[in-house]
């Protein structure tokens, strides 16, 4: 019988309910769970990934980077006032303003996304 164990693996890839795909490297991976949502943290490259656990629809290892890095972003998200919206011209445009269809660019805190008007 052979024996497979997670470190067998590169890659943690955590899918969601809407089909994305977040893949995580393996190595120095810590998960820890809360009422609400998943916390995985990389001790090697500080990165960390924080999931609701309601939005949580499978994990499992896997050898490649299976991110799809696409995800919905609904029209409330892009209207908070914290967050900056540019054109591909690199012009900031005013956060309540309507978008004809496009590509744009958010930034919201430390992430940054692009998103497509359609």
């Amino acid at each position: 019988m052979a024996t497979v164990q997670a470190e067998d693996y590169n890659y943690l890839t955590i899918v969601c309910i809407d089909g994305t795909k977040t893949s995580l490297t393996a190595v120095g991976l810590s998960i820890s769970f809360s009422d609400t949502q998943l916390t995985a943290t990389n001790a090697y490259t500080d990165e960390t990934t924080t999931i609701a656990l309601t939005d949580l629809a499978s994990m499992k290892f896997s050898n490649t980077d299976e991110t799809t890095g696409i995800h919905t972003i609904h029209a409330n998200e892009t209207n908070e006032k914290n967050n900056a919206i540019y054109n591909l011209q690199g012009e900031q445009l005013p956060v309540n303003a309507t978008l004809p269809k496009g590509i744009y660019i958010i930034k919201k805190g430390n992430e940054t996304q692009k998103f497509i008007v359609k």
